[in-house]
């Protein structure tokens, strides 16, 4: 393989581990500001729900910002 094979596979790579960073990492957020919400409030499931929907929700878009300005090059 030459070296602009690798430089894409490592590209690919690099893309694939941010996808995947973005999703757990929003999520986990907004699991956890609506579980701060629901000790507060003392409820025990609903706003952990919303914040889970909300934060992938929020990376799911993230995402797709980072993949339309990856492939508009």
């Amino acid at each position: 393989m030459d070296k602009n094979n690798w430089n894409q596979i490592l590209r690919a790579l690099s893309l694939l581990t941010q996808v995947g960073l973005i999703i757990i990492i929003s999520g986990g957020i907004g699991f956890a500001f609506g579980y701060f919400i629901d000790y507060l409030l003392n409820f025990e499931l609903l706003f952990k729900l919303t914040g889970l929907l909300v934060g992938l929700g929020a990376g799911f878009y993230t995402v797709y910002k980072l993949l339309i300005s990856t492939f508009d090059d």
